[in-house]
């Protein structure tokens, strides 16, 4: 019977088998988990921009290729060490939790800035229900 439905439809009751329930309720919890504000000291190495990251009492380090890859790897940093489960971690870094202003992301771009300290404040658009 399984077999005889679209293909469609198949992968959506697999998705729905295979995968957890996100429930709303438990994903904001989990984003208000999160510090308001991280501090970044980062520098650039080979062509990688490494960081130490001082959120609340924790201290840990990340790098990235790009400047879009370092601030993936920055809010999965984050939330790694904040333990948000499994079950919730993929959709808490997608939102992109924590951005840097324009001006810093215009120096992370900046090659000739070879170190810098800034913050990185929480996005509070990802709380905004539509």
């Amino acid at each position: 019977m399984f077999t005889k439905l679209p293909l469609k439809k198949r992968s959506r009751w697999l998705r729905k088998l295979f995968k957890p329930e996100i429930y709303p309720e438990a994903f904001f919890a989990y984003l208000h988990k999160l510090p308001a504000e991280i501090q970044v000291n980062w520098f650039r190495d080979d062509g990688m921009i490494i960081a130490k990251i001082k959120a609340g009492n924790k201290e840990f380090m990340t790098q990235g290729a790009d400047v879009d890859d370092f601030i993936r790897m920055v809010n999965e940093s984050v939330a790694l060490v904040f333990d948000i489960p499994n079950d919730y971690f993929d959709i808490v870094t997608q939102t992109r939790t924590y951005l840097p202003s324009i001006a810093d992301r215009k120096l992370l771009e900046d090659q000739s800035v070879s170190r810098y300290s800034f913050g990185f404040v929480k996005n509070e658009q990802v709380f905004k229900v539509a």
